[in-house]
């Protein structure tokens, strides 16, 4: 059963103790009621749509409350912690930059910055690389998207559309929203933002997916779509996307993305990846667009980037960074030292455990047992797929293939009654997107939890 996130109901669980699970009260606790509700009164109603486990320590893989219970971790926050909670380095890294008397210095010089900045232009495949710091991910996408409309204006003034993915993620402010085409709360009709479907196998949004391999003639579909609706390449100042949507964890594929490029390319349309989820290792690689064989213009990150403290950036084309003049695009908290340092330490994690070779690894074996449990029921889950430890489990309604809401989010509640933390996507899918620092037996144990789940549920 799915939790009741409305009355905070305890419901009773059967004792579960191994090496990295343990579970030895009702969920929620009992205890814990009166503290969630106490947050409820005082916080917006929105912040009550995850389970109701009250965190007191994560570490590593692992999170605990303070009434005896620990989980494995398969949330990494909310695809944060891929270098693990809590990661001694990154600790360590932030209380030194606290304790050396520099907490916040604006856009005025700082050798600390210069060491990231220098670092993410290093990591970056965009030749002739630049960098800005922020704090939010959704701040990073709207400096993008920001940029991509000042570079299209020295075109032509009306060339500042915008064109994504529908049903993406790039974060909670007004153009992060349009840019997903979702927000119902926009009055959108006059403003150029435009979305085409993301070209996903399992639910493919045109004809049948076996008379495209490559996904080329979908783009064309795409395109034809827009034209017949009024927009013109012209028109559009920049596309931005997540190269692995957060919902379907798969790439792009690779003719559908190469079209992509050499449509931009010839309308002068820049082209920036989402990375702020798939990237900084998640899916095996650095990025998440090196699954798709193509190079974008501008580059988005967060989250992954300290595993962390909140560091998002915009990297990318020198001449495209360098449009807006001095005092025109920065950010208060943007490169702050204790945020750069997080970031320096995680970076480093990353490289010195081989955290994209393990992500990889651990990923294969996972996404090989949530595909043995697809086949097992193969009219309840349409797909288990991804990349790395960027993995999703797709449930359908019988005898339709339309999203089992219900169901996806009563297996996310039943894994956290056994001990596997998992947070409800309310879309008809669960995510499997543990810190990439995983130990790999931890990761089988908790696929086999939700194999079991499914297995009490269907």
């Amino acid at each position: 059963m799915a939790f009741d996130l409305a009355t905070l109901t305890p419901v009773p669980t059967e004792p579960v103790q191994t090496a990295w699970r343990r579970i030895q009260t009702p969920i929620p606790v009992p205890e814990s009621i009166p503290i969630i509700e106490q947050l409820r009164a005082v916080e917006a109603r929105s912040m009550a749509g995850m389970p109701p486990v009250l965190w007191d320590e994560a570490e590593g893989f692992l999170v605990r409350d303070r009434f005896g219970n620990q989980w494995i971790d398969l949330t990494s926050g909310i695809v944060l912690a891929n270098t693990g909670h809590a990661h001694p380095k990154v600790c360590a890294a932030i209380r030194d930059a606290a304790d050396g008397k520099l907490l916040g210095t604006y856009a005025f010089p700082q050798e600390r910055r210069l060491e990231l900045l220098e670092r993410l232009a290093e990591l970056s495949p965009v030749s002739d690389s630049k960098a800005i710091l922020f704090s939010a991910g959704t701040e990073a996408t709207e400096a993008a998207m920001m940029l991509m409309r000042r570079h299209g204006q020295t075109i032509n003034p009306g060339k500042v559309g915008i064109l994504s993915f529908a049903d993406g993620y790039h974060g909670r402010t007004l153009g992060a929203n349009l840019a997903m085409g979702s927000a119902k709360w926009i009055d959108d009709y006059a403003l150029p933002f435009y979305q085409i479907p993301f070209p996903y196998r399992p639910r493919w949004p045109w004809d049948d997916a076996a008379d495209d391999p490559t996904g080329e003639k979908a783009f064309e579909q795409c395109l034809t779509k827009l034209e017949a609706n009024g927009v013109r390449a012209e028109s559009i100042a920049g596309f931005i996307g997540e190269a692995l949507p957060g919902w379907a964890t798969l790439p792009m594929p690779g003719g559908f993305a190469k079209a992509l490029r050499a449509w931009c390319n010839a309308h002068d349309i820049l082209l920036c990846f989402d990375e702020v989820q798939c990237g900084m290792g998640r899916t095996g690689r650095w990025f998440g667009f090196e699954h798709c064989d193509i190079l974008p213009d501008l580059i988005t990150l967060g989250k992954g980037l300290t595993s962390s403290v909140p560091v998002s950036a915009v990297v990318g084309r020198a001449d495209v960074l360098d449009l807006p003049n001095p005092g025109e695009m920065s950010s208060t908290h943007g490169g702050n030292p204790v945020g750069v340092a997080a970031a320096l330490a995680a970076l480093d994690v990353i490289e010195q455990e081989e955290l994209l070779a393990a992500s990889s690894a651990t990923g294969n074996q996972v996404l090989a047992r949530l595909q043995a449990l697809q086949a097992v029921y193969p009219e309840r889950i349409l797909s288990a797929h991804g990349r790395g430890l960027f993995l999703s489990l797709h449930f359908m309604q019988p005898g339709t293939r339309a999203p089992d809401v219900k169901l996806a989010d009563a297996v996310a509640g039943e894994a956290v009654r056994r001990g596997v933390l998992m947070f409800v996507t309310g879309r008809g899918f669960i995510k499997f997107v543990p810190p990439l620092s995983i130990h790999p037996d931890a990761a089988m144990e908790a696929a086999e939890v939700i194999c079991e789940s499914v297995k009490a549920l269907v």
